[in-house]
């Protein structure tokens, strides 16, 4: 034995987890923006400084070379105590040999400073050099003249910017903690304030949910007040809770309508049957019952009919270009027996075509003239109008001058099983069903149905079938092939 298990339906991430998602990418592009942005201009502003001080230390010994070189040797950085000297000097000759420089210049080649550039030119920008005692220095050279020299003298100054470095890359730890800190307090922030937010929703849902069959008469936006962001959410419920309700209350009556409309044949028959079983009948009389019966059967049989088709309505399955007036005196033709009974004409007017099945069709406008011949007392009578459109679309009229139907009962003639009162007392027979069989046959043909009606001067009964549609340019209609 094979059994079937539910369809599973994979979750989706709730929207607190969402919101605090897209909270967090939020923060922490905000966060990686800003403190990214503090980090450069903070290096960047050490790097202008650290350039101008080695700039401003060659320009100084620029001056002392062409005015008192004697002086150069005093200008050497010693280192005190305690505190290394933070910048390195070296002076050289024309020829390359190393007058004096600082005792930590010796383990920075030549090769590692920038080229030289004379008094006249612009000294560039200091060039970075990590040495392999994994200090860090920034270095820059350049001539300097005298007496029409323009290279007396090669000054080399490399200022030590290790402890900068270092400051910058414990300020770079402390930024990327401080933006993991301040992720992990906006998760939690975000989850508060999340939930908070929610929470008009929980409670939306808790009304809903408290809400049954049995109170749908019930309504969300009235029930409590709703942030602005749910009113929409507030009246789509609402309308759907109207609904519901209207669409319970015809359920209901329908049911209600439904028992009685088949408790009234079977009863019949019920009793028709206890009646023969109490003595004994001649041939005559059980041809009678029997035949009775068979006048019930045949109404259930109808009736079982008509709600297959409302439960079920087909398609038109030979819709096709008809003439409405050619349709229609064939109805009239169909009745008029029974109309010349009862006193009463059936006149067919206008001209027209419509595309439809034509068994519904005719079922469609026989339920009509069936309904007139039986609500309209002698003499009557019954018209049938065929006007077409401007747009296309043809209405076809089915009036009377029978008893008509009151105003506030117009909306509900085309309900299954809806029969008003005064209907019940002129023809018990029926079972409601023919209107709301047109109905579904108008809706079937993409079209509409209408009522008007007076009280006492009669019903007029409009069906407006869609225009046709235009054949094709290679269709045989054309002629073209």
């Amino acid at each position: 034995m094979s059994s079937t298990r539910p369809p599973e339906f994979r979750r989706a991430p709730s929207i607190t987890a969402r919101l605090v998602v897209f909270y967090l990418v939020s923060t922490l592009l905000i966060l990686l923006c800003t403190n990214w942005f503090q980090f450069k201009a903070l290096s960047k502003d050490l790097d202008y400084e650290d350039n101008d001080f080695v700039l401003e230390r060659i320009n100084s010994l620029r001056d002392i070379v062409a005015r008192h070189p004697d002086a150069l040797r005093d200008q050497v950085p010693v280192d005190k105590p305690g505190q290394p000297a933070r910048h390195l000097i070296r002076i050289q000759d024309a020829e390359g040999h190393t007058l004096f420089q600082s005792p930590q210049m010796s383990a920075l080649s030549l090769g590692f400073f920038p080229p030289a550039v004379t008094a006249d030119e612009k000294i560039g920008r200091s060039i970075k050099y990590r040495a392999p005692d994994h200090r860090h220095y920034l270095l820059n050279s350049a001539w300097a003249g005298r007496g029409g020299d323009p290279h007396f003298r090669l000054v080399q100054v490399a200022l030590d910017i290790t402890d900068e470095d270092a400051l910058m890359s414990k300020y770079l730890l402390r930024t990327s903690t401080a933006v993991a800190i301040g992720l992990l307090l906006a998760a939690g922030l975000g989850v508060v304030i999340t939930r908070r937010g929610l929470k008009p929703l929980q409670e939306m849902a808790g009304k809903v949910a408290q809400i049954t069959e049995a109170d749908l008469h019930q309504r969300v936006r009235s029930a409590a007040v709703w942030p602005q962001e749910l009113d929409q959410l507030t009246v789509a419920l609402d309308a759907m809770l109207a609904r519901l309700e209207e669409s319970f209350a015809r359920l209901s009556e329908f049911s209600a309508n439904l028992a009685h409309e088949l408790r009234t044949p079977i009863n019949n028959l019920r009793g028709e049957a206890e009646v023969a079983l109490s003595r004994a009948r001649s041939e005559e009389e059980y041809r009678h019952i029997i035949e009775s019966s068979i006048e019930e059967y045949e109404r259930l049989a109808r009736m079982v009919g008509d709600i297959l088709f409302l439960a079920r309505p087909d398609r038109p399955r030979e819709a096709r270009l008809i003439d409405a007036r050619q349709a229609l005196e064939t109805l009239a033709e169909y009745y008029s027996n029974v109309a010349e009974e009862q006193q009463t004409s059936i006149t067919v007017e206008g001209e027209g075509s419509v595309c439809v099945d034509p068994n519904l069709f005719q079922r469609a406008v026989g339920n009509l003239i069936s309904n007139a011949l039986h609500y309209t007392p002698k003499p009557g009578r019954i018209s049938l109008k065929i006007e077409p459109e401007l747009d296309g679309s043809v209405a076809i009229a089915v009036a009377d001058n029978g008893m008509g139907v009151e105003e506030s009962e117009l909306p509900r003639v085309f309900d299954r099983f809806y029969r008003s009162p005064q209907a019940r007392l002129v023809y018990n027979q029926g079972s409601g069903l023919g209107l709301a069989i047109v109905r579904s046959i108008m809706t079937l043909h993409g079209g509409s149905v209408s009522v008007a009606s007076t009280p006492g001067a009669g019903t007029t009964v409009t069906l407006r079938f869609p225009p046709l549609a235009p054949d094709p340019p290679d269709s045989p209609a054309t002629g073209k092939s």
